[in-house]
Parts: structure tokens; C-alpha cells; sequence
């Protein structure tokens, strides 16, 4: 009896103290195990890339093929208080752990004989908490969280403060976010990229809603060093903590509308940005040239995105398209290629694009290097059981800017704009309630543009390999 003495303290401490506390846990987990079950161009895809040309990377001649698997597995509690007036979430991630691996490339993993590697990161970390006014209907939120600004724009998670809530007939969100932290010291002058943001967002009409925002992002470069920029690594996180003097605005609209129509129903989405403002102290390296100083530039850009679509009882089809804007002189001081911030894009392709293997792709962005991208797609999907689901699509891919380039086998001059046209398919049924066992694959024609990702003996200015890519997943949701 005495060896339980104090755990029966312990166990009456914590009951009679939990009803004072007024304290309610909720856990969550997404187990989730990816494979990539075979392509024919390893290289390509096999890392999360930055549309690299780098010889590992490289598009190769008669294929490369290999397959392999992944495990991401999150798990995530919430502690709120009975009425819901504080809540604080904390979530970890056994990142891309990838089977055998051994290498540290695999955030320190050890997925290889034994096991035991060090490889949890914290995927969240904040606390959510109404404002203590008097039928107050705004929160404040504070820590490592979700930054949900656009799907196609910033859609990732970071370090901020947001307020939000609503008023009358309109939602709202302010926010601070901190991307990258450069303290201030007595040897450096600090560059911490700060963006402040808002999103207002409405019903006007049953079936719709309607938001608008605005998106400012500014740092503060060191003049006499300056930063760098790559087409490669177009990307707002890719060259942000680079000594680049950002001062630019984003602003933008999203929104959807669902409506009757007889037996079935007719819906739409979009989203529009324009950006606008000045990358200062940098360098940029695109596919022909290097500058060799500093130079201010002016970004001017855009991006527009359709969904238009019927359902009707177990069938749906959708059509789709969008448009970023590319960069057509890269040697002048004007950045007109999208920008995007932090996303992961799952909309298009399955061949380039993020999908079942989220860790591995050719690029999470809708645009490639600074060139921008246009897409159109049209997808068929059928609800054929209440556990079985497939589809397939069709998408036209194209930079809205010419890759321009010297080819590697002839020296020639290239300007190429078509990526190809992808025919994709999918298969999802569901082995338990909140077990999922999928299956996909794509299969790229691919246009000429292709052909800057291809190795040295065959980059000639024409596509010379076609690509292909199937995944898998088992995800265990609760």
C-alpha cells in the first residue's frame, strides 16, 4: 500500500484541482505514410526543390526511375477552458522520415536499420484567447500558427499576432507576422522581414462569400552588402533572409459562390492579386545572366484563378485556369514575374506539383522560376460508393513568359514557353472511417520548355523525355 501512497495523493490533487482549473483537453493526429510507387525521373522530384538545374535535379535521358516512402505523422492537443474563452495549441511533427534513410538531409531522420533518429519539429505553438470586453467577439492569437492570407499567396505557417472576429455582417483579421527574426546588435544592423496584413470577409449573398485583403511585407537590407535573388528561387521565403530591402504591397480578393441549378448545383471560385512596390539591394541571377552589383528594382505583378464547375448527384466536373504573371526582360530593374510568399500548391499538377508525397516535387508554386504560369484544366470526379472515389483530368501547361537560354548540346539561343499537357488519375477508398488508402498518377507530355531542365547531352531546345509519376498514401485521421 505504501508504494501507492502518492499516486492516490497525486490522483485526488488532480481531481479535486481540474474542476477549479475548468480545463478540457482535445488530441488529434494525422498519421500519414507517403510513396512515391514509381517514376521515370527521379531526379526531378526526388527532394523539395526550387525548380533546381543542378545535375542532380536534371530531366535524364532514357529516365531515371525509383520509387521510395515517407512517413509524416502530426499530433496536436488543444487546452481550453470550459467556455472556450482561452485556448492553447501545441502540435509536433515527425517530419519526411523517410524509409531507410540515414542521412541528416532527412531533417536528422533515422529511418535505416535501428532507427532511433532525432526528427521532431513543433508544427504549431499558440495561444488563442477572447478579449475580455464585454461581449467582446474578438480574439487574439498569438505564437507559431496558421497564416492563412491566400491559398495562391501565403498559406503556411509562421510566427505572428492576429486579431480577429466580427462585426455586424463582416469577419476581420488583422495580423503582424514575423518571417524572418535579424536582431540588432553592435555589429549588425538587423533585418527582420515584417508583414502586416488584413482580410475582411462577407456572405452578401446565400451561397457566396466574398473576402478582400491586403498584404504588406518590408525589411530592412544592409546597403553596402545587399542580398541575392535567383529565377530558381523566386520565392518571398527563398530570398527573405538575404540582405534584400523589401518594401511591397499585395493586395487582393477570393471567393466562391454555390448555387442551385435543377438537380445539381453550379459553383465558382477565384482570387485575384496585384502586386506592387520596391525589392531594393540585390542581385539577380536568372537563366542567361548574372548582375554583378546591386540594383533597386520595381515589382509589378498579378495573378487570377477561376474554378467554375457543376455537381450532380454522385459526379462533379471542373474547369479551371490561371494565370501568373512572368518576367520578360530579366536584365531590365522591373520584377513583373508572382511573387509568392510560403505555399503548397495541390490543384495542379501531379507530375510537378505537390500531391500524395508532399515532400518531394518539382515545385510547390503555381508560377516556374520568374516566368510565371498559365494553366487550364478540366477534371471529372465520381463519388462511385460511399467509400470509393476516382477521377481524372486533363491540364494544358505553359509559362506566361519565354524561358530563354543556351542550349547546353549546340549552343543555340532557346526561348521556350510550353511545359506540356498532363493526362492525371486518382483512386481514394476509405478502409476505415478515418483511414484512407489512395492512389494516383500523372503522365506528362512535355513542351519544349522541358527541355532547360534536361541534361547537358540532350538539352537542345526540344522535349526529348516524356515523364511519369504515381503515388500512394495510407493517412489515419482523427
Amino acid at each position: 500500500m505504501k508504494r501507492f501512497g502518492p499516486l492516490l495523493v497525486f490522483v485526488l490533487v488532480l481531481g479535486l484541482a481540474m474542476p477549479v482549473l475548468g480545463a478540457e483537453f482535445k488530441f488529434n493526429g494525422d498519421f500519414n505514410n507517403r510513396f512515391t510507387v514509381y517514376t521515370d525521373q527521379a531526379g526531378l522530384v526526388a527532394g523539395a526543390g526550387d525548380n533546381s538545374t543542378a545535375a542532380s535535379r536534371r530531366i535524364k535521358d532514357d529516365g531515371q526511375s525509383d520509387h521510395w516512402g515517407g512517413a509524416k505523422y502530426r499530433l496536436w492537443t488543444t487546452a481550453s477552458t470550459n467556455d472556450g474563452a482561452v485556448k492553447g495549441v501545441y502540435a509536433i511533427e515527425l517530419g519526411n522520415l523517410r524509409y531507410g534513410s540515414n542521412s541528416a538531409d532527412d531533417r536528422g531522420g533515422d529511418g535505416s536499420f535501428s532507427g532511433d533518429g532525432v526528427n521532431i519539429e513543433t508544427r504549431w505553438a499558440y495561444t488563442d484567447l477572447q478579449l475580455p470586453f464585454a461581449e467582446s467577439k474578438s480574439r487574439l492569437s498569438l505564437g507559431l500558427q496558421p497564416t492563412g492570407v491566400n491559398y495562391y499567396l501565403w498559406n503556411e505557417t509562421a510566427m505572428g499576432v492576429q486579431w480577429y472576429g466580427s462585426m455586424e455582417m463582416i469577419d476581420y483579421r488583422l495580423a503582424w507576422t514575423r518571417g524572418i527574426e535579424r536582431q540588432r546588435t553592435a555589429t549588425s544592423g538587423g533585418n527582420a522581414v515584417d508583414s502586416f496584413w488584413a482580410k475582411g470577409g462577407m456572405k452578401p449573398l446565400d451561397g457566396m462569400n466574398l473576402n478582400a485583403f491586403v498584404l504588406f511585407t518590408h525589411s530592412n537590407g544592409d546597403d553596402s552588402a545587399g542580398g541575392a535573388i535567383t529565377d530558381e528561387s523566386y520565392q518571398v521565403k527563398r530570398f527573405a533572409g538575404s540582405d534584400v530591402d523589401l518594401n511591397f504591397w499585395n493586395f487582393g480578393i477570393d471567393g466562391s459562390y454555390k448555387t442551385d441549378a435543377g438537380d445539381g448545383n453550379l459553383f465558382f471560385k477565384w482570387d485575384a492579386i496585384y502586386q506592387t512596390g520596391d525589392i531594393d539591394d540585390t542581385t539577380f541571377t536568372g537563366t542567361t545572366f548574372a548582375t554583378t552589383a546591386t540594383q533597386d528594382m520595381d515589382l509589378s505583378a498579378y495573378f487570377l484563378h477561376a474554378d467554375a464547375g457543376y455537381a450532380w448527384d454522385d459526379f462533379k466536373i471542373t474547369g479551371t485556369f490561371w494565370l501568373a504573371s512572368g518576367d520578360d526582360d530579366p536584365e531590365d530593374d522591373d520584377l513583373e514575374g508572382f511573387l509568392t510568399y510560403d505555399v503548397d500548391i495541390f490543384t495542379g499538377s501531379t507530375v510537378l506539383m505537390e500531391s500524395y508525397d508532399d515532400d518531394n516535387y518539382f515545385t510547390e508554386r503555381q508560377h516556374i522560376l520568374d516566368k510565371g504560369m498559365i494553366m487550364a484544366k478540366v477534371a471529372f470526379d465520381w463519388q462511385a460508393t460511399d467509400m470509393l472515389k476516382v477521377g481524372t483530368a486533363v491540364a494544358y501547361m505553359l509559362t506566361a513568359e519565354d524561358i530563354e537560354y543556351t542550349s547546353a548540346s549546340d549552343g543555340d539561343g532557346q526561348k521556350e514557353d510550353e511545359i506540356g499537357v498532363e493526362i492525371m488519375g486518382y483512386l481514394s477508398y476509405k478502409l476505415y472511417q478515418n483511414v484512407e488508402f489512395a492512389i494516383n498518377a500523372g503522365y506528362l507530355f512535355a513542351g519544349d520548355a522541358m527541355d532547360y531542365w534536361e541534361e547537358d547531352s540532350i538539352q537542345d531546345g526540344s522535349s526529348d523525355e516524356d515523364i511519369f509519376r504515381s503515388m500512394a498514401r495510407i493517412r489515419y485521421k482523427f
